[in-house]
């Protein structure tokens, strides 16, 4: 084994094909070490505790738990050993992960450690491992410095492509602590990141009337210092509106009339209604933007009585940061990037099915969708593979897709760890996104996708009433692959119609 190297730090290593490994002494099992690892613990620093009883493929479960899946659901969920492992590397790379720490890791095997090791290896992180015991762990950094080959006693199989050895410090428990430090004190964030909350966000029940009368009910019935407030996030929602109908002129003549029902069906999910911070503000902005719609000549309607009680909390996103939370503690990683989508657009996944791997932001901020169900043909991948192999097509807007489709930043993750396990799978940028994975050249089909959705919101107690596995018996419902893409304002009975001069509209 190597010496503790001077002047090293860990938190910037330098650049190498392995990363280093720490063999951290502990031989008088301190008490204060686990206060200090329950610290430390975080995305960004994974802290696994072996379990004393297992079976020799059983370390990827704590590997799991300690990336914060549901142990229960991990199981229930039967991987095997290989994807499981895969799945831990995803979760971890999209994490952005940079230590693992093994508490009490003289429990592992050798082989074990190497397993860590490598994963460490490929999610770019340092791995730690604590040596609580009196026994020499001479054997142990041997193994992982040499990454379980040796001379005499060597493991079959192929020699790692740079070489076997792996940059190994030795050091005592003092310089974990000071090579480790704990982070600076956690700050609150506001319910839904991007949504400032704020105190004038609790409004008091607002009149059950459609959006001609909504002002002057809420005059009647407000007092006069709330109806102010509310009058000035009226006003300027509609002075939002506006400035969105002048950025779209063209799309209110026939025959673009679906390009802008698509717009305001995005303009609507990203910007003004779903991120909205509690449902009466939703509502309030919602009449204001019907209001506006109608003096330019757009009319929106909303039919709440089909939503059952208290319509105005379906105006909001499904995909909360409790939601997401749940989600992340799935193992799968296109079981939680598909319930994340089909929950942001509330669609069918027949929408999204045929997105491809570089239709996906690297971080998952943002995808780019098929214009229709029609054109997602296009983006098959017979048709990604006979395309030039020039920059313009390497452009992610290419292949008849909408604009850049932005999702909440508490979901990218998921988005991400799903691309990152594509990848790994030697994906590239031209295969899709979701697979058969009985059948890996192939798309995942739409029914597979709807019941793995439907598990999946029903494990962590959702239930999207948009979302069946039947065919829609009306036209223009969620999942029948004709009319615009507006499934969002479909799932909330929002309808848009386009007022001629006549007014043939009404």
């Amino acid at each position: 084994m190597t010496d503790t190297l001077p002047g090293v730090d860990p938190l910037f290593p330098p650049t190498r094909p392995r990363r280093t490994a720490y063999l951290v002494t502990d031989a008088l099992d301190e008490v204060t070490l686990t206060r200090r690892l329950a610290a430390l613990e975080s995305p960004q620093c994974v802290v696994v505790r072996p379990n004393p009883v297992r079976s020799a493929s059983d370390l990827v479960w704590d590997v799991l738990t300690a990336a914060g899946k549901n142990p229960v659901a991990a199981r229930s969920s039967r991987p095997t050993t290989g994807s499981a492992w895969a799945a831990a590397a995803a979760w971890l790379t999209a994490a952005r992960t940079e230590h693992i720490v093994v508490e009490r890791g003289h429990r592992l095997s050798e082989k074990e450690a190497v397993r860590l090791a490598d994963l460490a290896d490929t999610v770019g992180a340092t791995l730690w491992l604590i040596w609580s015991s009196s026994r020499d762990a001479t054997e142990m950094g041997n193994a992982l410095e040499s990454s379980g080959h040796s001379r005499l006693h060597g493991w079959r199989g192929k020699l790692p492509p740079h070489g076997p050895h792996r940059p190994l410090h030795a050091i005592h428990l003092e310089d974990f602590y000071h090579l480790l430090p704990l982070p600076t004190p956690a700050t609150s964030l506001p319910p839904n990141p991007g949504e400032i909350t704020d105190p004038d966000d609790d409004w008091p029940t607002l009149p059950d009337v459609d959006f001609p009368l909504f002002l002057a009910a809420c005059r009647r019935h407000l007092a006069a210092d709330t109806f102010d407030q509310l009058n000035h996030v009226y006003r300027s929602e509609a002075q939002r509106t506006d400035q969105f109908v002048r950025r779209h002129p063209r799309t209110l003549t026939a025959p673009r009339t679906s390009d802008f029902d698509r717009a305001l069906n995005a303009y609507l999910r990203d910007e003004r209604l779903g991120p909205a911070a509690t449902p009466r503000l939703a509502l309030i902005r919602l009449r204001a933007i019907q209001a506006s719609l109608l003096s330019r000549g757009v009319l929106l309607r909303w039919q709440p009585a089909s939503l059952g009680p208290s319509p105005a909390g379906r105006l909001t996103t499904w995909l909360t940061p409790t939601v997401c939370r749940a989600l992340r503690a799935t193992v799968p990683t296109n079981a939680a990037a598909a319930t994340v989508l089909s929950l942001h657009l509330s669609a069918a996944p027949d929408r999204f099915s045929h997105v491809l791997c570089r239709n996906v932001d690297e971080d998952g901020h943002y995808l780019y969708l098929p214009a229709s169900a029609d054109h997602a043909v296009h983006l098959s991948a017979d048709w990604a593979q006979a395309i030039d192999q020039s920059e313009d097509d390497e452009h992610p807007g290419r292949g008849h897709t909408t604009g850049k489709t932005p999702l909440p930043p508490y979901a990218a993750e998921i988005l991400a760890a799903q691309l990152a396990y594509r990848r790994a799978e030697g994906s590239g940028t031209r295969r899709h996104l979701f697979v058969n994975y009985q059948e890996p050249a192939l798309a995942a089909s739409e029914r597979t996708l709807t019941e793995l959705i439907l598990r999946t919101c029903r494990r962590i107690g959702i239930q999207p009433h948009w979302l069946h596995r039947g065919t829609c018996r009306e036209d223009r419902q969620i999942g029948t692959g004709t009319g615009p893409q507006t499934d969002w304002m479909t799932a909330r009975r929002l309808t848009v119609t386009i007022l001629d001069d006549q007014g043939g509209g009404l």
